[in-house]
């Protein structure tokens, strides 16, 4: 009969499912990445899979969690790597680290926009679909329960559509001839 149906496109293959999860999800998967990181030494030029906790981060918790680990995870980095480098690569160590937090915080940064965008564009957009059983007479339409309900209300529970009444020029002249006079 009729659904309700948010996704009335296909979502791609590659857009992260929606949800929330609480901000101090991503500090475990972190610390986790900054052992991992410094088990494998200062080797790593730009370690890529900083990005994944951070994008995660910025789907599920905000852009608030995915800007603080982006700031902290190259910090991080810079930390270990400096235990291990001589004093005078003070300055390639500096400037990797701030290319390194600039690539990850931008990437933080868009991800947060598009989980905002895709978040808000489910809550605004719903779409009535299939077939709509509808009285030819009085337009109320019949419900998944098997009961008629009026046009406006169906509509107005299953989706976000508000309505107005005015009158077509057609059925004004019908209904209400005398305002056609007075123009």
């Amino acid at each position: 009969m009729t659904s309700l149906n948010s996704d009335a496109l296909p979502r791609p293959w590659w857009l992260l499912p929606l949800g929330h999860f609480h901000s101090w999800w991503w500090w475990p998967a972190g610390a986790a990445l900054v052992a991992a990181d410094y088990a494998i030494g200062p080797g790593t030029p730009f370690p890529l899979i900083y990005t994944l906790p951070v994008i995660a981060a910025a789907w599920y918790s905000g852009r608030r969690a995915a800007v603080t680990l982006a700031i902290v995870l190259p910090l991080a980095h810079l930390l270990f790597v400096a235990a291990w480098w001589r004093p005078e690569h003070w300055a390639t160590i500096m400037a990797t680290t701030t290319v390194r937090a600039g690539v990850v915080l931008l990437i933080a940064l868009w991800f947060g926009r598009l989980a905002a965008h895709e978040a808000s564009l489910t809550r605004h957009v719903k779409a009535l679909e299939g077939l709509l059983p509808i009285c030819a007479f009085c337009k109320r339409i019949r419900n998944d329960g098997g009961e008629w309900e009026g046009l406006e209300s169906y509509i107005s529970g299953h989706s976000t559509a508000k309505f107005s009444h005015g009158f077509c020029p057609q059925c004004q002249t019908i209904h209400y001839p005398q305002l056609d006079e007075t123009n």
